[in-house]
């Protein structure tokens, strides 16, 4: 796992989709930070891990030494700047409002080095709305996550008109070792699975 592409992982939401994101990549060797803005949201995303796991177990796609060593890699915390400092790779998965979106990275840009690739899980907003005005944009992508991430293979990966081909590069090879199956596409209202009726 020493060759993991992203080592620190931020995922910002707890919930349902964060939850699922956080465990992806913390079984694939990342070392995970897990934050939302109340402790009862995190430590829920938290148990979601566990049970999820503990399932993979129970049925024997996961062994338990791997169980263990995924959740040992998670960390949680409510504190965003702490969080995303240091994070080699920022995943968000807050809720599906523009406005939010758009103020949570204009304070990761301000947060973070200009060489940490920041990602949205957005499903339906366009890209060039949620990054607008972010500098260094070439570093900014989509990375959108089929519900629940453990189990769903697919992982549309999200170019916009800004988006540095080394980016795009990182993120297809860490979804490749997550185990996942993605595709590029155009950032576009839907993008693929939309269009496509996935």
């Amino acid at each position: 796992m020493n060759d993991i592409r992203f080592h620190k992982v931020a995922v910002l939401g707890a919930g349902t989709m964060g939850a699922g994101i956080a465990q992806v990549s913390a079984q694939a060797g990342s070392h995970v930070v897990l934050q939302d803005i109340q402790p009862e949201f995190v430590e829920r995303g938290l148990a979601r891990i566990r049970d999820s796991l503990a399932t993979g177990v129970q049925k024997g796609k996961v062994a338990q030494a791997v169980a263990d060593a995924t959740l040992a890699r998670i960390a949680t915390t409510t504190d965003r700047a702490s969080a995303a400092r240091d994070a080699d790779l920022v995943i968000e998965a807050v809720p599906e409002v523009l406005d939010i979106k758009q103020g949570l990275f204009r304070e990761l840009a301000a947060l973070c080095r200009p060489t940490t690739v920041l990602a949205s899980n957005t499903s339906s907003l366009s890209l060039a709305k949620v990054f607008a005005g972010i500098a260094h944009p070439e570093r900014c992508i989509g990375m959108h996550y089929f519900n629940p991430p453990p189990i769903m293979k697919l992982l549309e990966v999200v170019r916009t008109g800004a988006t540095a081909q080394g980016t795009i590069d990182a993120v297809m090879h860490y979804a490749q070792q997550c185990g996942k199956e993605p595709i590029l596409v155009q950032d576009s209202p839907g993008f693929a699975s939309s269009r496509l009726g996935v």
